[in-house]
């Protein structure tokens, strides 16, 4: 698969099952990843591959996480928590881990580590694997972060799922340029 085609077909696919890359292919696909542009090269970065019975572990994490803001929480919303790590093979999750500098700010370094992300979403559909991007409260929860190694003032950019695509994907229409794009 070309670059163009990639970038031009390129689209979330919910269900994912296995098989998941294999060492070679997550190898690719992180390396892909750490060529995103990165200002000063300060790699304000950290992945964290969740794959196995780490994805289970993950889910405690997120049951814990969920309990800890709802207490009360139903049996049905805590196995939701807990499965939400099954839903692919492989995760990867993208942390933020901020470098101070005096020409590189925050919103930059956010930047780098989502194209970090976008480059492996990419490299995954170029082997033939289908991703999913999630984010939402887990992502934002200092329990989470600080589970996958994260300190105070680390986050988590996102959450990338990765595996075979299982059922149709979904079309997705080309953009009108002329509603995003304008010509100074």
């Amino acid at each position: 698969m070309t670059v163009l085609a990639a970038l031009h077909t390129r689209n979330s696919h919910p269900r994912l099952t296995q098989p998941g890359p294999n060492q070679d292919a997550l190898e690719s696909i992180l390396h892909a990843g750490l060529r995103a542009p990165d200002h000063a090269r300060l790699r304000p970065w950290q992945f964290v591959v969740i794959q196995d019975n780490a994805r289970e572990r993950l889910g405690r994490v997120f049951e814990r996480s969920l309990l800890l803001k709802k207490p009360d929480a139903a049996d049905a919303e805590r196995e939701k928590a807990r499965c939400a790590p099954l839903r692919a093979p492989l995760i990867v999750a993208g942390l933020l881990k901020p470098v101070e500098h005096p020409k590189v700010p925050r919103v930059e370094q956010v930047a780098a580590v989502a194209c970090a992300l976008h480059g492996m979403s990419l490299a995954s559909e170029a082997l033939g694997f289908g991703t999913m991007w999630r984010t939402g409260d887990y992502a934002r929860d200092p329990v989470v972060i600080e589970s996958l190694g994260g300190t105070a003032g680390d986050e988590i950019i996102g959450f990338l799922y990765i595996g075979t695509r299982e059922g149709a994907v979904k079309p997705l229409p080309n953009g009108n340029l002329s509603a995003y794009v304008s010509h100074l």
